[in-house]
């Protein structure tokens, strides 16, 4: 499959494709691209900040009321802003200018987190202000996810494909460990507290904002004949619903997000009222989630037989549900932490196949609208946040959990049947053609 580069060729002197050095297999080679270069460095600022995000917003929202539901309803906003606008975040990416999208959107998320830390610094901060802090952030994350990830579809082609989204996989468990243990070490830091680790996480804004600066732009592709935003759109869901292959891939990894990632929601309950620990131990349990997909992801990294992944995709999605079974019987927060491992191996695992295999058949002209639709996948989890937080105050965090892993199993095994199916209509992946 043939990919565009929107760069000259000067901005690639001396970059040499993967495929030309036989036997490389480090995804970290792919660093030698220097427009890949500075977005992945302002992609690991940005998850770190976002790592940092996911254990304080947590602690902030269930310390203000006690109750799993507030820490669902802080992320209800965000998630309603990412379903609603991410087909428009990824008809945008199409027609636009990626760089101008990722310095608007970053700046603002910037800008939220430093207000939040006004806020919680003055003690002015409650559940609603957090919430609607939420909601401008997962305005902006519609708009930044599908075109931070088109743009790796842009910039890279075949085995450097692989690699770059190999790499950036590695990147976001990686800092799913910093992240969450930084934020768990300035919160329990009396100087800092939460109002200063959202300072923190301004500050770190501030460097992607300047990376993304230094980044030649990225055209839009050109079209035959100019198009609505509304027709891009159409146009898009139209491809995904009638390409088989990219219709199931997006749904299994929906319906996967949706069961398997929603324990997130409930977990500082789950360490206080199952475990007896404090909150702001989230952040080892994170840590160590994220030090099982750094293995996966590495093991993956170095695959390179060209087979279908799908079958291995699936397998990653069992490992996910019964790690989250496993974790809502363990017996104390040591067993708890080993299990996480499994967890992290089966989402980070199942998470890379699938952009690998929607990456790979996906036609390059639609790459920012079927990545809106998995980044839609997000905040489809975002929204369940809420009920699933409902359901934990009713029910506790331990049969929740297991409802979770039962769901996700149930999802991954009608996922795999599926595709047995669509392996045989499709043996050979194709791109359909676009719709004028």
């Amino acid at each position: 499959m043939s990919r565009c580069f929107p760069y000259p060729a000067a901005g690639l002197r001396g970059v040499q494709p993967m495929s030309a050095r036989a036997g490389e297999r480090s995804p970290f080679a792919v660093l030698g691209h220097p427009q890949y270069r500075l977005l992945f460095v302002g992609s690991t600022l940005a998850m770190v900040a976002f790592g940092m995000m996911n254990v304080v917003q947590g602690v902030v929202a269930f310390h203000i009321t006690g109750r799993n539901s507030a820490v669902g309803f802080v992320s209800l906003g965000q998630g309603l802003a990412m379903l609603l606008l991410g087909p428009l975040g990824g008809a945008l990416s199409d027609r636009i200018s990626k760089r101008r999208l990722l310095l608007f959107a970053q700046g603002v998320i910037g800008a939220m987190f430093a207000l939040i830390a006004i806020l919680i610094l003055s003690g002015a901060v409650t559940i609603i202000l957090l919430a609607a802090a939420a909601l401008v952030m997962g305005c902006m994350f519609a708009i930044m996810g599908p075109a931070r990830q088109a743009w790796i579809g842009d910039l890279l082609d075949g085995d450097q494909l692989t690699a770059g989204v190999a790499l950036q996989q590695l990147m976001m468990n990686a800092t799913r460990i910093v992240g969450p243990l930084l934020a768990g070490l300035l919160i329990a830091t009396e100087a800092f507290g939460t109002g200063g680790t959202y300072l923190v996480m301004a500050v770190v804004f501030a460097g992607v904002v300047g990376s993304l600066a230094l980044m030649a732009p990225a055209p839009p592709r050109k079209k035959a004949r100019p198009t609505s935003v509304a027709s891009d759109i159409t146009e898009g869901l139209r491809y995904i619903a009638h390409n088989s292959e990219v219709r199931l891939l997006t749904l299994t990894f929906l319906g996967v997000v949706l069961s398997g990632f929603s324990y997130q929601t409930i977990m500082p309950g789950y360490l206080v009222n199952e475990l007896g620990h404090p909150s702001s131990q989230l952040g080892l349990i994170f840590g160590t989630t994220a030090a099982g997909g750094i293995v996966t992801t590495l093991i993956l990294a170095g695959r390179r037989d060209g087979g279908d992944t799908r079958p291995l995709m699936f397998a990653f999605g069992v490992v996910l549900a019964a790690g989250l079974f496993l974790l809502s019987i363990a017996p104390g927060f040591l067993t708890a932490l080993g299990i996480a491992v499994v967890v992290g191996v089966g989402s980070s695992g199942f998470q890379m196949l699938n952009n690998v295999n929607l990456m790979q058949r996906a036609d390059p002209r639609f790459f920012g609208r079927v990545m809106a639709v998995t980044m839609m996948a997000f905040g489809v989890n975002n929204i369940a946040a809420y009920p699933v937080g409902v359901l934990a105050d009713g029910i506790g965090e331990r049969a929740t959990m297991a409802f979770l892993a039962a769901l996700c199993l149930a999802i991954v095994a009608a996922g795999f049947a599926a595709s047995r199916f669509v392996r045989r209509e499709h043996p050979v992946p194709e791109a359909e053609p676009a719709t004028t």
